[in-house]
């Protein structure tokens, strides 16, 4: 049975330690899928957690998300109104829907510096949600892709240098590729390198 965990603390534990997901899922021992999924909804087994935590070497009772408490707070504000009741579970159905029927897409991206290959990564993502490639001191590419009609896949691309501490948003390309093929961008920071990022989708 899935347990919350707190989505924002577990981003907040890897980005300190300068993990990518993919870095966090093998010290894990979890897949790459489940951190993409904890880390946008928070949701996952007790044995992830679990692992999770030992990682941080933290408890699990820590990850949990923290509710916040006012005595002060009247009762009324511990329920909902009928109206807004009905609202809810409006917008609950419509979510489990939308989530019931969203695509997984499998993306293979290798990524280059200036003609040198950084590393190639294997990402699988629910269509429309974002995924990261990090590479600490290097670049960072965050990508989301989405099924057109046709079955071609556009792919939308958040490429970012690191330059003076930090990362730079360096430039958003779009791709549009068959299922199964691989197109390629190239992006030329203000700092004169050249990123060439190739995608292959897979529809799974």
């Amino acid at each position: 049975m899935d347990m919350q965990i707190d989505s924002n603390r577990i981003r907040s534990e890897r980005e300190k330690r300068a993990w990518s997901q993919e870095q966090l899922a093998e010290v894990a021992g979890v897949a790459l899928r489940t951190i993409q999924r904890v880390e946008t909804t928070g949701a996952c087994a007790y044995e992830t957690a679990k692992a999770i935590a030992a990682v941080f070497e933290v408890d699990v009772s820590q990850l949990r998300p923290a509710i916040a408490t006012n005595p002060r707070v009247s009762r009324r504000a511990w329920y909902l109104s009928a109206a807004a009741a009905a609202s809810l579970l409006v917008t609950i159905g419509a979510f489990l829907t939308r989530d019931a029927v969203a695509s997984e897409i499998s993306l293979a991206v290798t990524l280059s510096l200036n003609g040198t290959e950084l590393g190639k990564h294997q990402l699988v993502t629910d269509e429309g949600q974002d995924s990261e490639i990090r590479l600490e001191g290097q670049a960072k590419v965050i990508l989301s892709s989405a099924i057109n009609a046709d079955g071609s896949v556009a792919v939308s691309l958040r490429v970012y240098e690191f330059a003076n501490q930090q990362f730079a948003l360096v430039s958003t390309p779009k791709l549009l590729v068959r299922d199964n093929d691989e197109a390629t961008v190239n992006v030329t920071s203000a700092q004169g390198n050249v990123f060439r990022i190739a995608v292959k989708p897979h529809k799974v």
